[in-house]
């Protein structure tokens, strides 16, 4: 499966203000580094939690189908199916209904299981559109705190670390926040 980040998400769990405030930088020439630093401390949050922290879309590209039709999304929460396309053995894409794609969660397991139709006019895959992540004003405080944590470190490390590298540093008190919120699969 390839997941394809549509980044057409709302604003950053942390603003630039309250960056700014954490880190105490009263100055304004520096305001897209520390907002490039926020997005790289959010991306560090996810990777590190599984959650998807800025609600946004997702492109779920499954090629082959699995044959039961069951198919896990790696980006929770999971808040819509949006679209479905299957594309036949010609390679051309069919609109496939919602109704035939049923979000299942069960277990802690977020998933999306494609009735038979789907499973058998999609001879060269399938792309499921989808919607993931916490609501606006959701993300609980510890990641928003480990995220402030994660921000101060890389704005110290900025002249070590390139911005397209960051986060160089995830403190040991940030990866301890963010650990509570780890998905644990057994």
């Amino acid at each position: 499966m390839t997941v394809i980040d549509l980044r057409n998400g709302a604003s950053e769990p942390v603003t630039l203000d309250e960056a700014k405030a954490w880190c105490r930088i009263e100055r304004d020439d520096e305001d897209a580094l520390i907002a490039q630093l926020i997005a790289s401390a959010r991306e560090a949050a996810e990777a590190e939690t599984g959650l998807v922290l800025v609600r946004r879309g997702f492109r779920l590209a499954l090629d082959p189908v699995p044959p039961d039709g069951w198919v896990e999304v790696p980006r929770v929460p999971l808040v819509s199916i949006d679209a479905v396309t299957a594309y036949d053995g010609a390679g051309q894409p069919a609109a496939i209904p919602l109704h035939e794609a049923i979000v299942e969660r069960a277990l802690g397991v977020e998933a999306i299981r494609l009735a038979p139709p789907v499973r058998s006019s999609a001879a060269n895959g399938v792309e499921i559109d989808v919607t993931a992540g916490l609501a606006p004003g959701m993300v609980p405080a510890t990641i928003i705190h480990a995220m402030r944590l994660v921000v101060a470190a890389s704005y110290e490390l900025r002249g070590v670390v390139d911005p397209a590298l960051q986060p160089g540093l995830v403190p040991a008190a940030a990866r301890a926040l963010l650990a509570r919120h780890r998905r644990v699969r057994l």
